[in-house]
């Protein structure tokens, strides 16, 4: 069964407003980048504190503000918004060891992104920006990791897939992946990453 035990109380955060708290749930984004970067490096800490894999710990803390996005209806006070966030994080770190691995697939699991929601989105945010970097990335990046995380992201191919197809071993595929994905990350910021990999198709 999930661990449900609240996450430990010395966590400290910016201060989330019981009016942001009620803005997150109506669905704004903005106010939701706010928590984001307000929470987000301590996420990650804690997850890698736990699990010791910097790539993983990532993954986990991307996943668990996902897991927050879709569940923000439940969201309620600033005194019980940490408990209920690293409740999700130790969730999520327990079906890591469960499953032994992890994956940004995700965006198999979302059905599509609501149509308020991509208004939002692009309404404050420059999407065609956030794109024009990533393309320029990818083109900076070299040919063959261009070429595994295009296959992998663009073409929905699995690492298999792509090893079978190029002649090359899995965890060379899944290198490529981490080192184009941290690539991006690294241009983009921490929120921006998430919004794409979640939300830009």
């Amino acid at each position: 069964m999930p661990i449900k035990q609240a996450a430990p109380r010395q966590h400290h955060f910016m201060q989330i407003t019981s009016q942001q708290i009620e803005e997150i749930r109506a669905g704004k984004i903005k106010t939701f980048e706010i928590l984001f970067n307000a929470y987000y490096p301590r996420v990650k800490s804690f997850a890698f504190g736990m699990i010791k894999d910097q790539y993983e710990a990532e993954e986990i803390a991307q996943n668990v503000f996902l897991k927050l996005w879709s569940n923000r209806e439940k969201l309620s006070s600033d005194n019980t918004l940490s408990s209920y966030i690293f409740t999700i994080v130790q969730n999520e770190v327990y079906d890591f060891f469960r499953e032994k691995h992890y994956s940004l697939g995700y965006q198999e699991k979302m059905l599509s992104t609501p149509q308020n929601l991509q208004y939002e989105i692009d309404s404050e945010y420059n999407i065609k920006e956030i794109k024009s970097i990533v393309n320029r990335t990818l083109q900076n990046m070299p040919p063959q990791r261009r070429t595994i995380y295009q296959m992998s992201r663009e073409q929905f191919l699995s690492n298999d897939e792509i090893a079978k197809t190029l002649g090359l071993s899995k965890r060379t595929v899944e290198k490529h992946i981490s080192l184009a994905l941290a690539t991006i990350k690294k241009n983009l910021g921490d929120f921006l990453f998430w919004l794409f990999i979640f939300f830009i198709k």
